[in-house]
């Protein structure tokens, strides 16, 4: 498509207003670039309004406090966490990407506390799990403060933007983006609009089942997933850049994929309880992991997404229902669910949700098994065989730990359905370390940039819950680097 015939020009157009849209947006208009952002939704946010925190290191944040709250840790080094990022990966993260984000993610929490964020911690996301760098930097008011923020920077900033504004092509000249193609969704307008520059920051695909099963490995549980955050990313920075001739070989998109109980949110106590170490069963009435990998919620959501068509089964007993009001959850969920805490309306959403008949109750495990539709000698038998197990302190099937072998006997029974839920997907276009997509050949294609979960690179084939609050501080951090390859373009 040619250049003519613009309605209306720009240094820089940025798709999508998310944490990595507006950091880019922020950047290039504080160094004199005429910007403008192009949002899908009826408002701006993106992704980063539900996060907790921002991954980060050797940042000021982290200096000041010198230590962490549990001495036997320490904050990591820049070069523990380019390591961690690729041995995770198994070596498959792209270094460069790897390293641009590593080496600029500090900045980020200098630049967000200088616009007002205010840091109460900086610690791991789960408790439970020892193997997490200390780089979860949570601010008052969690993702969403921080976007307020951020929004009235760029607006401040003189940034234009255009809400229920999707941009739905790429313009293209002699191999370089020169512009898009934008649709006013209230008036029925589409713009042709002229850009030096072109920064697709449109959230990834997660909320595309299609595309979930076609470009990640959660295919047999695709269709089957709990959305979790309502927005529309269904992978229109990733369809337009194909188009304009993006790598199509090196699309590597992991799922960040957390777990709740069924069309629950995350703060859920119902799904708390059902993603406790506890009895999970899929739709044969069989266990098929140690439930103690609950303490890595990197591996839960994964675990149950591989499930015959993503569906699991929490069973308790009445004994784990008490034990979790008055003794609180075993796992963490970041600050969804609290390591320690008592589920204190866990009997409420229970009972409401077995009236609902969204959870079932039998004062048998037969009686569960025909609530739920499940084959009833066989969940009579994967219990029998759990109990034995639970007496002689030895799980001979898959190994649970000791501490969480407790035996399925004081009625009445309980099963929640527990599911993968698709937070968002993290990873897709392969770009270099400027954020510029490639093409087949490696080569940056001008005028077109990937950044936040619209690029690849920082993961292999999962989201690296090791290092909390990556996808968040990535967001940020690949904006800024983004729109400064621009103005140096652009500025020489």
């Amino acid at each position: 498509m040619t250049t003519q015939g613009f309605d209306t020009e720009y240094d820089l157009i940025v798709a999508g207003s998310g944490a990595s849209g507006k950091s880019a947006a922020l950047t290039a208009a504080q160094a004199g670039l005429k910007v403008v952002i192009f949002e899908k939704m009826p408002e701006t946010g993106g992704t980063s309004i539900y996060a907790e925190g921002t991954c980060a290191f050797e940042s000021s944040e982290q200096k000041a406090r010198g230590t962490p709250s549990n001495p036997k840790y320490h904050y990591p080094t820049k070069a523990e966490g380019y390591a961690k990022f690729n041995a995770y990966s198994h070596q498959r993260a792209n270094v460069d990407v790897v390293r641009a984000f590593v080496d600029n993610s500090a900045e980020t929490i200098d630049i967000l506390k200088s616009l007002g964020a205010v840091y109460k911690d900086v610690r791991i996301a789960a408790h439970d799990d020892p193997n997490e760098l200390w780089t979860f930097h949570l601010p008052e008011g969690l993702g969403a403060a921080c976007q307020e923020l951020l929004l009235s920077a760029v607006q401040k900033a003189g940034v234009d933007i255009f809400t229920s504004t999707p941009v739905r092509e790429l313009i293209t000249e002699n191999g370089a983006v020169v512009g898009v193609v934008a649709h006013d969704a209230q008036g029925g307008d589409l713009m042709r609009v002229g850009g030096k520059a072109v920064i697709l920051a449109t959230g990834g695909l997660g909320n595309s089942p299609e595309l979930v099963a076609k470009y990640t490995w959660f295919a047999a549980s695709a269709h089957n997933m709990t959305v979790l955050t309502p927005l529309e990313n269904v992978g229109d920075g990733l369809n337009m850049a194909l188009a304009a001739g993006a790598d199509d070989r090196n699309i590597v998109s992991a799922g960040l994929v957390a777990v709740c109980a069924r069309n629950k949110a995350m703060d859920s106590h119902v799904g708390a309880a059902g993603l406790q170490p506890c009895v999970w069963v899929n739709k044969t009435a069989r266990r098929f992991i140690n439930e103690g990998i609950a303490e890595n919620i990197g591996d839960i959501g994964p675990v149950l997404a591989k499930q015959p068509d993503g569906i699991v089964y929490g069973l308790l007993d009445e004994a784990d229902i008490q034990r979790l009001i008055k003794e609180g959850s075993e796992i963490s969920i970041g600050e969804f669910v609290v390591y320690g805490r008592p589920l204190t309306r866990l009997r409420l959403e229970l009972d409401q949700d077995v009236q609902d008949g969204v959870a079932w109750k039998s004062d048998t495990i037969e009686g569960l098994a025909q609530a739920i539709g499940l084959e009833k000698a066989v969940l009579a038998q994967t219990t029998t065989e759990y109990n034995a197990a639970c007496a002689a302190g030895h799980d001979p099937h898959y190994f649970k730990q000791t501490r969480y072998l407790r035996p399925l006997k004081q009625p009445p029974f309980y099963a929640i359905s527990i599911a993968p839920g698709m937070m968002s997907s993290t990873g897709g276009l392969r770009t270099n370390g400027d954020m510029q997509v490639v093409n087949r050949d490696y080569q940056p294609i001008p005028g077109l940039y990937a950044v936040g979960l619209d690029a690849g690179g920082l993961y292999g084939d999962s989201y690296n819950m090791e290092i909390p609050g990556a996808a968040n501080g990535f967001a940020y951090t690949s904006g800024r680097i983004a729109a400064r390859h621009v103005v140096s373009v652009l500025k020489g």
